[in-house]
């Protein structure tokens, strides 16, 4: 049970981080009024809602649901990181390390 708890936590904070990271750039282009304020709200919407299914791994307590967003959420950061590797060195170890760790967790979690 505790390697449920703590895959679960991480993926929380993976998808509370990603939400983050939106809600920056839904801002950033809402003060820029530029036409990327709508793929920011898209950003948004899909962020928010991993965000708040990942709260429900605390509060159902679920094999099948934690693969399922632990896994999307792997796949979420690794994409990320792909896609920082032409912003920064931040953007790029940030995503991937998330995901490295989350997966080692979901192992874990898997093997027992």
């Amino acid at each position: 049970m505790l390697y449920y708890y703590l895959c679960a936590v991480f993926t929380l904070i993976s998808a509370t981080v990603s939400f983050g990271f939106s809600m920056e750039a839904y801002i950033k282009a809402k003060q820029a009024k530029n036409s990327a304020l709508i793929n920011a709200k898209y950003a948004v919407s899909r962020s928010f809602s991993l965000f708040l299914i990942a709260i429900g791994l605390l509060l159902f307590k679920s094999d099948s649901y934690l693969i399922v967003l632990s896994s999307i959420m792997i796949c979420v950061q690794l994409f990320d990181g792909i896609i920082g590797i032409k912003l920064s060195i931040f953007k790029t170890v940030g995503p991937l390390v998330t995901a490295l760790g989350n997966t080692i967790l979901l192992i874990l979690f898997l093997l027992n």
